[in-house]
């Protein structure tokens, strides 16, 4: 399994370096062609396995972010966004602290940063395939939690943080002009942690939680339809099949070209 798991990491990470030097040599090739802006939003389950724990947990996450898009020759497309996420993590368990805790509070709020490139690799007749790749990171903040039925006053804290990376190929469909739908495999790559610190009394322990490095694959549909010379929606949504179950994906965007 680390074998394979070693062989998928090497293929994902040469297929980003691909396509993040398709779009490299886009932009060095001109200037900046076209540029939109606007908000986007996603969202993703993920189930994954944290180390150290024989059960199955869920990662959910939702984000909303401030995008731009810039445009280069030859139809390379650069985007990058900031904003906020909102992580709930269930199933997560801390069974090294003096007192076991399991994480059931609400969602934590957190930076997120992005960057995406889309370019073009082939076109035939009213089909274009292009390679995608994207990069997401969440810094969550750190949050604080009572421990209450004690005889004497406890607290523990909380920091998580993840990031996640997609490379694959996407197949779109030109005939309809303005409304251009599309195809999109991935692999995806997962990187997760959740650092727990209790206090009570005269204990004290800390405890991370990681996920060093979740592979999966994932199939969405989407579409990027052209409302008016200055207004885009884009929307896709998605599935991660993993066994025994679907994880699943949606994410849409407003943009407004200048």
């Amino acid at each position: 399994m680390r074998d394979r798991n070693g062989r998928v990491r090497r293929i994902l990470g040469l297929g980003a370096a691909f396509v993040l030097a398709a779009g490299a040599a886009g932009a060095a090739e001109s200037k900046i062609k076209t540029f939109a802006a606007g908000l986007s939003y996603d969202n993703f389950s993920r189930t994954v396995v944290w180390k150290g724990d024989a059960a199955s947990a869920v990662i959910r996450a939702n984000t909303v972010a401030a995008r731009a898009d810039l445009g280069f020759r030859k139809g390379v497309v650069l985007s990058l966004s900031a904003g906020l996420s909102l992580t709930d993590f269930e199933g997560l368990a801390f069974n090294s602290l003096p007192i076991t805790l399991e994480f059931a509070g609400p969602s934590i709020s957190g930076l997120v940063l992005g960057a995406e490139v889309l370019a073009p690799l082939l076109k035939s007749s009213d089909f274009e395939i292009s390679g995608t790749g994207r990069f997401v990171y969440s810094l969550g903040m750190s949050k604080t939690w009572p421990l209450e039925d004690f005889a004497v006053e406890g607290k523990a804290k909380g920091k998580p943080g993840w990031m996640e990376a997609s490379v694959g190929p996407r197949v779109s469909y030109l005939f309809f002009g303005r409304v251009i739908p599309y195809l999109e495999v991935c692999a995806r790559w997962l990187r997760a942690d959740f650092k727990m610190t209790e206090t009570l009394a005269d204990l004290e322990g800390t405890e991370t939680k990681i996920v060093r490095g979740d592979i999966s694959f994932s199939a969405a549909l989407g579409v990027d339809g052209v409302v008016t010379d200055w207004l885009t929606v884009k929307a896709k949504a998605g599935v991660l099949p993993y066994v025994g179950g679907v994880d699943t994906m949606f994410s849409v965007g407003l943009l407004y070209k200048f």
